[in-house]
């Protein structure tokens, strides 16, 4: 009596970013092809991601919406070829072009209303996962945030040409919008 007794609960991969997680049962992105294990986790970020204020942590925010988003490619169907060619194109405009996240959450909500091909083949591994980000500590996490938009961008190489395209074209239709 009085013996705690630990449940063990062992790993595996996430068959989206590759991210070592526990192996547990649980609630699921609706498209994005997660192991819950490491749905959690990036669940488990979401209260230090709403503590982000200013311009700098809305960029931040933004970088780790899309850089999870851009690691969870595995699934065909269109909401998710469309979230990954988005968020590409908005970690392509964050990194290379710099522009903040309070205007990517705005032009985001522009470049959704498109069928997307899959970006094939999908990068074979992730430098930098959302496990990474966790285990940060809160006062590092906005660093491993960038740390890993840049590692999601750059797995991406053999497919960023063509981001840049759509980026490019979707920036131009903004600029001829009233107001853009």
């Amino acid at each position: 009596m009085g013996r705690r007794y630990r449940r063990l609960v062992s790993d595996v991969r996430c068959f989206g970013c590759g991210a070592l997680v526990a192996d547990v049962g649980g609630p699921v992105h609706a498209y994005m092809l997660a192991a819950p294990g490491c749905w959690a986790v990036y669940g488990a970020l979401l209260e230090w991601r709403v503590s982000l204020v200013g311009p700098e942590g809305v960029t931040t925010s933004q970088q780790m919406i899309d850089a999870y988003a851009a690691q969870h490619a595995t699934n065909d169907d269109r909401r998710n070829r469309q979230s990954v060619a988005v968020h590409l194109m908005s970690l392509c405009a964050s990194l290379e072009r710099g522009i903040p996240g309070i205007r990517l959450r705005h032009l985001i909500g522009t470049w959704t209303h498109r069928d997307y091909p899959s970006l094939l083949p999908l990068p074979a591994a992730y430098e930098v996962t959302v496990r990474d980000v966790a285990a940060a500590a809160p006062e590092a996490r906005a660093e491993a945030v960038l740390a890993w938009a840049g590692a999601s961008w750059s797995a991406w190489s053999g497919h960023q040409n063509q981001v840049r395209r759509w980026l490019d074209h979707a920036l131009a239709a903004e600029g001829r919008r009233p107001g853009g």
